[in-house]
């Protein structure tokens, strides 16, 4: 008997990619989003950047990207709607997002 493969994944929008500054203070970097179905972080500045999910960022805790590309690929196992908080270990450093709605 010939298998049969079903499709499930579904194209998916993206969103305005954004350059956000984060700081040595935990700040929002994404808003809570019901429509959210994936996000993709790249740290493009040479400081650490630490993620708080819902709840404010503490650097070197949680998820934690390291600088010149360090890259969290939200996936199944971290997905969230939730905000996303970030702390950096140097002022102004930028991490570019680029979030995806179906």
């Amino acid at each position: 008997m010939p298998s049969v493969h079903v499709l499930t994944r579904q194209n998916l929008n993206a969103d305005t990619p954004l350059t956000v500054s984060v700081g040595v203070a935990s700040g929002t970097v994404l808003a809570r989003n019901l429509a959210r179905r994936g996000a993709v972080f790249v740290n493009t500045s040479a400081n650490r950047i630490s993620f708080g999910i819902n709840t404010a960022a503490i650097l070197d805790r949680g998820i934690t990207i390291y600088g010149n590309g360090g890259t969290w690929h939200m996936d199944e196992h971290t997905f969230t709607l939730d905000a996303i908080n970030a702390i950096a270990s140097g002022a102004a450093s930028a991490l570019a997002v680029q979030e995806f709605s179906a």
